[in-house]
């Protein structure tokens, strides 16, 4: 905004000394229950209007399963083949760990395994992917390898992913901050918010010098960008629904939807994204 000299100053004044990101993460791993797992997967599917198919004879794969939970409440529901994959190791073994203490290890597996390196010998009917496609280095060459291991029919791919970087949450910083600060990846530098995060984010920062390069990464996709990656594909669209957080206010969630129709405001716009495609 006003040069990475005084965007630093400007920001440093609101950072947390100590961000709780690795106390966090702790108590997310002392609380994991098949409860919350299967809470967090209604949350998902009630948010695409109770779309996503629960079948014992489909073959599940979820792209960037993290501690499992959504891999597990599908294999508790009673789906068939589950699968997850996630490139942390650490992740793999708390999923492991839980199907075993939850007795579905005969129900679903787990895979450490970079998020580009699907496996080849296997089809899939269904593909999911939960708040992960902001992170992943290349989304659409992602997608299109997706599409590589996804059957024809019915072959479907359920998204769920946000805050988009440019978005009023984007930049996956708020909670280093004392508050929310909107738009802020557009409009402080990356040099300054680099610097912040290097001094002040402890004990989990990294040296990353862009957001690309952080630990969890972010490849600043915007929705537009997204759309085009999905039209390359070829999908066919059956649910597309930006934002559903905000049908709680029905009246903010109309002038959700209209702004969004506006070509040169939608990437400013566009917090969380919900999709459901079909292969043709």
């Amino acid at each position: 905004m006003f040069g990475k000299t005084i965007d630093y100053r400007l920001l440093r004044l609101f950072a947390h000394d100590k961000h709780p990101e690795a106390e966090e993460l702790r108590q997310v791993e002392r609380n994991l229950g098949i409860e919350s797992a299967t809470a967090r997967f209604e949350k998902w599917n009630r948010r695409l209007d109770n779309e996503i198919p629960i079948d014992p004879a489909m073959r599940y794969l979820e792209v960037g399963c993290g501690m499992g939970e959504m891999s597990l409440a599908l294999a508790q529901y009673g789906c068939g083949e589950v699968t997850g994959i996630d490139k942390d190791p650490h992740y793999i073994e708390i999923a492991k760990r839980c199907a075993r203490n939850w007795q579905l290890q005969d129900k679903v597996t787990f895979e450490c395994m970079n998020v580009h390196d699907l496996p080849n010998e296997k089809e899939y009917d269904i593909v999911l992917s939960h708040e992960m496609l902001e992170h992943v280095e290349r989304p659409g060459d992602h997608l299109r390898r997706i599409d590589g291991v996804l059957k024809s029919n019915p072959g479907r791919i359920i998204l769920a992913f946000g805050p988009l970087f440019h978005s009023p949450l984007g930049g996956h910083l708020n909670r280093f901050f004392r508050f929310r600060i909107p738009w802020i990846g557009v409009l402080f530098s990356e040099d300054a918010l680099m610097r912040l995060r290097r001094e002040f984010w402890r004990p989990v920062a990294d040296e990353a010098e862009s957001f690309e390069d952080t630990r969890e990464g972010l490849n600043k996709m915007k929705f537009s960008e997204f759309l085009r990656y999905v039209e390359e594909t070829g999908w066919i669209t059956e649910r597309l629904i930006v934002n559903p957080q905000l049908k709680r206010w029905p009246a903010l969630w109309r002038l959700s939807n209209l702004l969004l129709r506006v070509p040169w405001l939608r990437d400013y716009l566009a917090v969380s994204v919900y999709a459901i495609y079909r292969r043709p």
